[in-house]
């Protein structure tokens, strides 16, 4: 499967890159993809000598994308016994589901407040490349756009301590889907909740419009992939 960035770089994305090295972000980008996707799992081996070997580059190359990873909480690194991926469960994807919902829902009045048309010009874009890699079914693509576009939102509220607590909460919820789930997402139809709908209702100030669409969109992809995870993790949950 072909790893697909996102061609756009929304500020959201630009924030904090300066200091790393372009091979370390290199080895920490692929890392990512191949956990995110499933490729990467708990039983994979995972050793610094052999990456290194691999990128051609050297350890604390190595060593400083595991250590964003394992920010991430994608990675546990472990003294004499290596690096291992983390499991993604049910039990912890139903709070990251609840700390999504409850940041982006809270965040919304001053997301309205503070919105600006330059803002909004610059979302516009990420939801067009959004459906435009969903047209490609191209899945780490899509995962990579919606929580740049999702992020790029969030900072209009002014909420930096809560950004890095979103941040992984989508990043788990998007591999948790993929891992579990990935045979059965839909790609096809058009989506009620979508990133430009969910823009429209900000531009009116229409609170109570954006606070529903926030939480269809938030909990649509995890009802339309199957059934039973929609009864796990959606079903008592309280706006």
């Amino acid at each position: 499967m072909q790893h697909v960035k996102p061609t756009l770089e929304p500020s959201w994305l630009r924030t904090g890159t300066g200091q790393k090295s372009r091979k370390s972000n290199t080895v920490y980008e692929s890392l990512k993809a191949r956990i995110v996707i499933g490729e990467l799992t708990e039983d994979s081996p995972i050793t610094e000598q052999a990456l290194a070997r691999q990128f051609g580059c050297s350890q604390s190359t190595v060593r400083e994308a595991l250590l964003r990873l394992q920010e991430d909480g994608l990675v546990l690194r472990h003294s004499y016994r290596g690096t291992t991926v983390t499991a993604a469960t049910d039990e912890e994807a139903i709070i990251m589901l609840r700390l999504r919902l409850n940041i982006e829902l809270t965040a919304l009045d001053a997301i309205i407040r503070n919105i600006t048309p330059e803002k909004l010009a610059e979302l516009r874009q990420i939801a067009d490349l959004y459906d435009q890699l969903r047209a490609d079914r191209d899945t780490y693509g899509v995962s990579e756009a919606d929580i740049a576009f999702h992020m790029t939102l969030h900072q209009v509220a002014d909420m930096p301590v809560v950004e890095p607590i979103l941040q992984r909460a989508m990043l788990h919820l998007h591999r948790y889907l993929l891992i579990r789930h990935k045979d059965k997402m839909v790609w096809i139809g058009k989506i009620e909740a979508s990133h430009s709908a969910l823009l429209d209702a900000i531009e009116a100030k229409d609170r109570d419009r954006a606070a529903d669409l926030t939480y269809q969109h938030t909990t649509s992809s995890t009802i339309e992939v199957d059934p039973s995870v929609r009864r796990t993790i959606v079903g008592d949950l309280e706006v």
